[in-house]
């Protein structure tokens, strides 16, 4: 083993563990692991009996339960309302230089999460470490600024998990996505910009209709958009009352608005920082591309809660402006070095309404059971069907779930 790398043996421990069988050469000199043409960590046994699935959302969730049931043998069109794929995996590329990118939702990846990681080696994109692994962090606190090693940040923990343990896909989170939609599999078989009015079952059969009048008819739905814009669709019969109450506003969303700034230079490397940190707001402070080299960066601004409600009833410009003038006390010369601005607010996006599903724990008592059943011959998935809220990883055990059921139903 000493021609393999840490990383990489994590990677084929992991994906391993996510049910992928690999071929590894035994020889000396080859060290890198070759996968069967079929396999993928969600494989679904062959179908033995083919139905027509019609997949609501082109989210993660949509995306490997359309990937993993046409592999299984069955007819899936994939049916999304934005112009884009990914959902809330959104890497925002413009109006950055020089090849700097930042994550509008999904970044983090726990070494857990053995669907995500092993869809990335399926796929054959790079994992790195999330965090910067060089120079030191900020924490701004009632006003003061103190600076942490970078070994002593990376050695504590967001949540339950060491800093040091989270991993990033290089280049982009959104590499994932465009994996499973630029795949030969799922080829032609995914409709943009086209939002779904209505589901209706019938005693054979269920005909979804589209806001462009397109009528699609099928064995089975997945439905996959969130409970904040699924009362968007009309279905009939009527879904069961817990879903009703979840999707009128009885289950609850958190808010999140992120705001990026690229700057000139990286004058905050003159301290020997990295451009990483947190303040009291809460927020947390990222360089998305720490490890991208060139003379520009970006740093950004994560808020969630009443932080992201604050920004939200501001102008893009506006929130641009806060954010700089209150960095200045954390980066000083962040005004002065500034290149360009955007941002990225889920709770005022169409299509989303909010950024992951995060009940009550009353919420959670009564309705959580309920979200991801099927109702007839509609299946629903998404993050907010699963254990893992917030996470890619939850889309995808949410995804391939609802496919299981799918492939297996009679």
């Amino acid at each position: 083993m000493s021609d393999i790398t840490r990383r990489e043996f994590i990677r084929r421990s992991l994906i391993l563990s996510a049910g992928a069988s690999l071929i590894i050469s035994c020889e000396d000199n080859d060290s890198t692991p070759t996968t069967t043409i079929d396999t993928s960590p969600g494989m679904l046994g062959a179908a033995s009996n083919t139905k027509k699935v019609i997949i609501v959302g082109a989210g993660m969730s949509g995306l490997v339960a359309g990937y993993e049931l046409v592999r299984a043998g069955h007819d899936v069109s994939i049916l999304e309302a934005r112009d884009r794929i990914g959902g809330r995996v959104l890497t925002i590329r413009s109006p950055f230089s020089n090849d700097h990118f930042a994550e509008g939702g999904a970044a983090r990846i726990k070494p857990s999460h053995n669907l995500t990681i092993g869809y990335a080696n399926h796929f054959n994109l790079d994992l790195d470490p999330f965090y910067a692994t060089s120079g030191d962090y900020i924490n701004m606190s009632n006003g003061n600024r103190e600076i942490i090693t970078n070994n002593t940040y990376l050695n504590t923990s967001y949540g339950s998990v060491l800093r040091k343990e989270y991993m990033k896909i290089r280049g982009g989170s959104d590499l994932l996505p465009n994996a499973f939609s630029n795949s030969s599999t799922l080829n032609n078989k995914i409709y943009l910009g086209t939002p779904v009015t209505s589901i209706a079952q019938q005693n054979n059969s269920i005909t979804v209709q589209t806001s462009n009048g397109n009528q699609f008819i099928a064995d089975k739905v997945l439905c996959t958009v969130p409970l904040t814009v699924l009362n968007k669709i009309q279905f009939t019969p009527s879904l069961s009352s817990e879903k009703q109450t979840a999707m009128n506003g009885g289950y609850r969303y958190a808010p999140s608005t992120r705001i990026y700034m690229q700057f000139q230079n990286r004058f905050w490397e003159n301290e020997s920082l990295s451009g990483w940190g947190n303040t009291d707001i809460p927020e947390e402070i990222w360089q998305p591309t720490w490890d991208l080299s060139g003379d520009t960066g970006v740093i950004m601004s994560y808020l969630r809660w009443t932080p992201a409600e604050n920004m939200d009833a501001l102008s893009e410009q506006e929130r641009i402006d806060y954010v700089l003038n209150r960095w200045e006390n954390v980066f000083p010369g962040a005004t002065n070095n500034l290149d360009s601005g955007t941002s990225q607010s889920w709770a005022q996006e169409e299509w989303s309404k909010g950024a992951w599903a995060s009940p009550t724990s009353s919420q959670d008592a009564a309705l959580a059971n309920h979200i991801g059943l099927a109702e007839g011959d509609i299946h629903f998935a998404g993050e907010h069907a699963s254990d893992d809220h917030g996470w890619m990883q939850g889309a995808l055990v949410s995804g391939l779930r609802a496919a299981n059921e799918i492939n297996t139903a009679s």
